[in-house]
């Protein structure tokens, strides 16, 4: 059975936010590193938890289940999963923008 092109975007655009995800939490550690600023180290976890939160669908749907045609329930609990997380990382990027 072919792919369908929603599914090569959807693998796209996954791919797009590791790696802007991915650049933002290693700058921010870097930044951590070179002054020592607790908000920095901070920033660069919000920025993974974000990366995170938003890759959980992609990595369960194509990594662990094989499949993109997922049920009602496993949608919702993804979601679920998904919007913790990225509440998660925007918790932590507030929080060291206040320390800042």
């Amino acid at each position: 059975m072919a792919n369908p092109p929603e599914l090569w975007l959807f693998v796209m655009s996954n791919a797009l936010v590791l790696v802007l995800g991915g650049a933002m939490a290693f700058l921010s550690g870097r930044a951590y590193q070179r002054t020592g600023s607790r908000s920095f180290g901070l920033a660069s976890g919000g920025f993974a938890l974000l990366t995170l939160g938003t890759l959980v669908e992609g990595i369960y749907e194509l990594g662990y289940r094989r499949s993109y045609e997922l049920t009602g329930r496993e949608l919702l609990a993804l979601h679920t999963v998904e919007g913790v997380l990225v509440a998660a990382g925007l918790a932590v990027l507030f929080y060291s923008l206040q320390q800042h």
